[in-house]
Order: C-alpha cells, then structure tokens, then sequence
C-alpha cells in the first residue's frame, strides 16, 4: 500500500488549503507490506505550488503548406506566454525548433516550418507554457503535406536492341526505374520519350507513357534518346542515352527462374549466371496475364540478390505474369518470363521423359515443360540417376532445361533415371526410365571392322605377294615351244623346198634410152602376213618393187631359156606407179599385169614367173 503525506511548515486548516497558489509543502512516500507489517518512508520532497503547475496543452487547428514549408496554426491560452514547435517524417526522429515561438494573440499561434521536402508528410506536435510553472504536454499529433514540385532528377534507363532480320527495323526497348519519392516531389503522371536520327537531328518522334518500359520501332543505327518524368508541377531534366548499333552490347537474360507461393505472397529465385558484364540491378515486372493488361507493377533489387518477395498488388485466384530484367548500368538484358499464381507458384512441369541417346559411358534424356494450371506446390523439379537403389546422380532442372546427360557411366550396367519434382511435404515421382548402357561404342565398333578389313585385305595382299615370289624363286616359267613364233616356223615342213635363195639383182636392169630422165627401181619389203590367230605365216613371204620408170628390152629370151624349175615358186610383186613396156622405142602394155595404165601415184601388181638376172643393157 502506498501513501502520499503532505505537510507543511505552518498550520493546515484543510487539505486543500495546501494546494494554494503560493503554498510551499513537502511530499513524503510510505509503502506498506501488507503481508507482514513491514512500512518504509522515501525523504520529504519539497515542492513550490506555483513552479509545479503545468500549462494547458494547446490543440493544433490547421496545417497548410507549400512545396517546401508548412504553416501551423493552433490554439492556446489566455494565460500561454512561448510555445515550441517540433516535427518529424514518419520514419525519422523528432526535430525541435531551436528557437521558442512567442504568443502574440491570446487565441491562436501561427508558426511556418521551413526547408522541407516537397511532396511529402510530416508529423507535427506543439507544446506551451504559462509564465510560471511546467510546460504543457505536446498536442495530438497532426500530419502535414508539402505541395508537389516538379521532379528534381532524371530518371535512369536502360536500353535492349532486338534486331529482327539485318535489312529490317529494331526493336529498341527502353526502361527505367522509377524515380524516389524524395525526386519524384510529387505523383508522377507519366513519361515522355523521344528519340532523334542522328543523321537527321530535326526528325524526331515523342511519345508518353504510364508505364516504366517502352519498345520502339527504329530503322537507324545511331539514335538518340531522352525520357523524361513530369508531375503537376512540371518535368524533371532529361536523361540522355546515344544508342550505336555497331558497338552494341549484349546482356544475356537470367537463367533458373522459379516461383514459389508462400501464404499472400510470391518468392522468385533467379541466377544471372557467368556473365562478364557486372550486373548492377535487377528489375522484377508482374502484371495479370491478360493480353493487353491495364498496369504493370515493379520492384528492383540489388545485383548481387538472387531471390525476393511480391506481396504487394497481388490477389487470389488471379494469374500473373512474371518478367525479370538484368541491367548493367545502361544496358538491359531481354525479359525471362514466368506465369504464377498465389495458389500454386509456379505454373509448369516437366513431362513426356524419354531416352534420347545411350553410348557405353553416357545416358542422355529429354523432357518437355507444360503449363498447368492446377497441380501441387511444387519447389522444383529434379533428374536422378539410380544404380539400383544407389543414387548416382541428382540435379535441379529449371524451364530453360529441356536436356541431361549423365557421363561416367559403367558399360553394360543398368541404370534408372527418375524425375522427380519436390514439393513441401514429400517428393513426387512422375516418370522412371530404365536404361541399359552399351559394351561398345559406336566409333568402337567402326574401327574393329575397318581395322578386321584392313587385316583382311592386308593378308590377301601378303598371300598374293608371297605366290608371286614363292613361283619365281622355286617355279620359274619354262618356255612353251608351241606358242614360240620361230618354233611355229621351223615346225612347217615346206622349207625343206625352198633352201634355194633366188635374189633379184636389180643392178642387172640397167636404163636405156631415157627421153625424159633416168629411171629408178625402188626395192622395199613388205611386213610379212600375219595370220588371224596372230601368228607369223613365213611360208607366204614376197617382196615389193616401188618402181618409177622401167624399161623393158625388145629381146625376152632371157625368159624362155630360164629352166622351169627355177621358175616354180618365185613370187614377186612389182608395184609401178608409171607402168611402160618398151618395144621398138614405143611404150605398150604389160602383159600378166592386174590393172592398166594409172595416173601418178597409183600402184598396181603385176606378177612375174621368174627374171632371170644375166641380161645386160648397154647404157
């Protein structure tokens, strides 16, 4: 139990004649225990009626404000000598102003708070004092609103060029963040975009937007663009980005993009993988999946994050969809795209696995990504490899992974591959696959039966050779008489008759008589007949004169006289090219001769029993 004793130097009358104006006592504090008895006083405090009375607490009436100041209007008391002012945003601590703000009127007090930031709230509270006494307890608080200004700074953008085909236009798409609201002094209305040729500066093209994110349709290579933000109260400056397609970079899109739905809200994980360009921010759009959307709602995060939380502008039952955006300070990397809801998360799965190529040491397989609108809460999909009920291998699978390989596996063996998706509470399996690898690879197996028919055309050579040499050195040839041409000859028995050389001496025909010029005998041999089968005939050999002019004498009784015996089997081909046969100085025919008289050039074949070679001619 405790109790307060007042007591004072003089006599007290009544308990409130203490409480005076100018009364002066002392406080004294006694606690009792109940329990045992037990009491205990604090030492007298001495306490001055009039220095312990506390003023009025005042009541604000109203705020006003401009883009930079408020002005607080508030009521006092009669009795109110200085107030003080104190302010605050709603995440920041109390600033006072230094100096006490005198009553003037004795209803109300006005005071302007200066230096503040446009477009925004602040807290104020206000606090009076009597000429005597305590100060008065602040007031309720009161939120005041500086007015809109135009944007102090420009907004940061990003550029991405999609180039449909090299003669055609560009897709030039353009983001920027948007601007804090400690910039942005005020609600921003909207964008305006423009952009000029660079070789044509006085064409140019503007246009507004709500959004954050805009993709033009450009011809030029070298452009110029500016964006900027506007409010009620005007635009900020311009941001300015020169755009060259001949040294154009590229930013790969993030890779390993999944949805996770926890309770009202969406976890997004993400990788930006080996990129060598750093990734300064990360950009994260969601809008409903509808084909022209009303709005598109942005959050940004560091670089170097690699997940956050949507959980604002969200509603059940609704499908989004969800892009993501790396951004190296002005370049942007394309859209990776996702479809989520609050139910689900992510609205995919992996299907339809199947076998794609097995060797002796690898295993590939191939699965296809559907959506689906109802299905588990899935936390993502994974690909195992079994050996029996050992687990060889495990990994994550994400939409932009369609392929696996397995590598250093064991020939001939066995092998399960299972995909699996992970959920919460357990893991589901949807397919298995039973697989078997091979003994041999398929190159192996080439090069055994190039190498069996290398093997196999080598020995047949070998064999083909070692006949060859093996005959020569142990089985030359021998000469066959019968197919020998000259033995051929020497076999036929009609030489035996014809040992007698009979020669034609044409040095024995001597020219007489010439009108003209001397005559000539040309004597040539005639390549010996051949038979059909190829084989010399000498049994049929004759000879051939290539005569010019041949003059015949009168007297033929060297012909007559030759014994007939010599006469037998003497043929001989005369071959005339002008054929004469002079009798008394006059050119006749020859008799026995097969033609008649040609012209230049021509030869016949005249053919004789015998000459003999005695008769001389005077010349």
């Amino acid at each position: 139990m405790h109790s307060l004793i007042f007591s004072q130097t003089t006599p007290i009358y009544s308990c409130m004649g203490i409480f005076s104006f100018g009364g002066r006592m002392n406080i004294t504090l006694k606690i009792k225990n109940n329990m045992n008895g037990m009491e205990s006083w604090s030492e007298p405090y001495e306490v001055a009626v009039q220095e312990a009375i506390k003023a009025p607490c005042p009541t604000i009436t109203s705020v006003n404000g401009s883009d930079n100041s408020l002005e607080v209007t508030w009521r006092i008391s009669k009795l109110h000598t200085r107030c003080r002012v104190r302010y605050r945003m709603a995440t920041d601590k109390w600033t006072e102003i230094p100096a006490y703000v005198l009553v003037e009127s004795a209803e109300k007090a006005v005071y302007t708070i200066e230096g503040l930031k446009p477009f925004s709230s602040y807290i104020i509270a206000v606090s009076c004092i009597l000429s005597f006494g305590r100060w008065s307890d602040w007031s309720m608080e009161t939120t005041g609103t500086t007015l809109e200004s135009a944007p102090s700074r420009p907004p940061d953008i990003c550029y991405h060029m999609e180039t449909v085909n090299k003669q055609g236009p560009h897709h030039l798409m353009l983001m920027w963040k948007a601007l804090d609201v400690y910039d942005a002094h005020g609600h921003i209305l909207g964008y305006q975009v423009s952009y000029t040729q660079t070789k044509h500066p006085f064409l140019s093209v503007t246009t507004n937007t709500t959004d954050l994110k805009v993709v033009l349709v450009v011809t030029e290579d070298e452009l110029e663009v500016t964006v900027m933000a506007y409010n009620s109260a005007g635009g900020s400056p311009y941001s300015h980005l020169k755009i060259d397609l001949s040294l154009h970079q590229t930013l790969p899109s993030v890779r390993r993009l999944w949805v996770n739905s926890e309770d009202d809200r969406l976890v997004l994980h993400w990788d930006v993988g080996h990129i060598s360009l750093p990734v300064s921010e990360v950009a994260n759009e969601w809008a409903t999946d509808a084909a022209h959307p009303t709005s598109s709602h942005w959050k940004r995060v560091n670089g170097s994050t690699r997940s956050t939380v949507l959980k604002d502008h969200l509603q059940p039952g609704t499908t989004y969809r969800i892009n993501v955006y790396p951004i190296s300070n002005q370049l942007c990397g394309p859209p990776k795209s996702i479809f989520a809801n609050l139910e689900y998360g992510t609205l995919l799965g992996a299907v339809g696995m199947h076998v794609v190529d097995v060797t002796k040491n690898t295993v590939t397989v191939q699965w296809e990504w559907q959506r689906k609108e109802v299905h588990p809460k899935v936390l993502r999909y994974r690909v195992m490899l079994h050996l029996g009920e050992i687990q060889v291998e495990s990994i994550p699978v994400w939409p932009e992974v369609w392929q696996h390989t397995f590598f250093k596996l064991r020939a001939n063996t066995g092998y399960s591959v299972n995909l699996l998706a992970e959920t919460s509470n357990d893991n589901i399996s949807r397919e298995i696959i039973q697989i078997k690898t091979h003994i041999f690879e398929h190159n192996e197996i080439m090069f055994t039966f190039c190498l069996i028919a290398l093997l196999t055309l080598g020995l047949g050579v070998f064999l083909i050779l070692s006949r060859t040499v093996y005959k020569t050195y142990f089985f030359p040839n021998i000469a066959n008489p019968g197919a020998s041409v000259v033995g051929r000859w020497l076999l036929e028995s009609h030489h035996e008759k014809n040992r007698v050389k009979n020669v034609l001496k044409l040095e024995e025909f001597l020219v007489t008589d010439l009108s003209e010029e001397n005559g000539f005998v040309e004597l040539g041999q005639e390549r010996p007949p051949v038979r059909e089968d190829g084989i010399f005939n000498p049994g049929s050999s004759h000879s051939t004169l290539n005569i010019k002019y041949i003059f015949i004498p009168q007297n033929t009784e060297y012909i007559e006289n030759t014994h007939k015996s010599n006469r037998e089997n003497r043929d001989s081909s005369l071959m005339f090219n002008n054929v004469a046969h002079i009798e008394n100085g006059q050119g006749t025919h020859v008799e026995n001769c097969q033609g008649s008289l040609l012209p230049e050039s021509t030869q016949i074949q005249c053919n004789f029993d015998y000459i003999k070679n005695k008769h001389t001619l005077e010349k």
